[in-house]
C-alpha cells in the first residue's frame, strides 16, 4: 500500500473536507470554517494514509484502541487493522437494551484505553465522557485525534491531566 506523505494528506483531506460558510459547531461555536469528516472517512486511500501516519503517535503500552461514536468509529477501525491493536467502541450514552453497555466489545476494564476521535475543538464532550468512564474504573490512557481545531483542547485535556494527541491542527490547514 503506497501511502500519501503528511503534505499531499493535508492537500487531499482540503479539497475533500474543508468547507468554507458559516456553520455551527458541536460546542455550539461559530465557525466560517468546517472540516466536515464524513467526506474523507468514506476515502480508502485517505483512511490508510490517515490511519500509518496517526499509529506513529499510539503509546506503545495501548491495550485497546477506543472509537467514539460517530465519527470516532471509522478512524478507530481503520487504526486497529493498519496496527493490529484489537479496538472497542464508545456509545455516547449506555443503551437500554440488550447489554446495557456504553462500551461494545471485547475487553477487560484494566486495559489501557487510548481514545480516537475524528476531531476535537474545546475537548469539552470527549473529556466529560472520559472523566465518567474513568469514575466507571475504565482505565483510559489518553485521547487521539485526526484534528484538534485548537479551540481551548489543548488546555482542557491539560488541566484534566489527560494526554491528548492529534495529527493534525487547524493551522496545517490554514484555518
Amino acid at each position: 500500500m503506497q501511502y500519501l506523505s503528511r503534505a499531499d494528506l493535508i492537500e487531499e483531506m482540503k479539497k475533500i473536507a474543508l468547507l468554507e460558510g458559516e456553520f455551527t459547531l458541536r460546542s455550539g461555536q461559530k465557525s466560517r470554517w468546517y472540516f466536515d469528516k464524513y467526506r474523507f472517512e468514506g476515502q480508502p486511500q485517505i483512511m490508510h494514509s490517515v490511519a500509518h501516519h496517526m499509529s506513529r503517535l499510539i503509546p506503545a503500552d495501548t491495550h485497546r484502541l477506543a472509537g467514539v461514536e460517530l465519527g470516532g468509529i471509522p478512524m478507530v477501525t481503520a487504526l486497529s487493522m493498519h496496527t493490529d491493536i484489537p479496538c472497542v467502541f464508545i456509545r455516547k450514552a449506555a443503551k437500554e437494551y440488550g447489554t446495557a453497555a456504553q462500551v461494545e466489545g471485547s475487553f477487560e476494564k484494566t486495559d489501557r484505553l487510548l481514545i480516537i476521535e475524528d476531531v476535537v475543538t474545546t475537548g469539552g464532550q470527549v473529556i466529560e465522557m472520559l472523566t465518567s468512564m474513568r469514575e466507571d474504573g475504565y482505565n483510559i490512557i489518553g485521547c487521539m485525534a485526526v484534528l484538534n481545531r485548537k479551540q481551548g483542547a489543548d488546555e482542557a485535556f491539560e488541566k484534566e491531566q489527560i494526554p491528548f494527541w492529534s495529527l493534525f491542527s487547524r493551522d496545517d490547514f490554514g484555518f
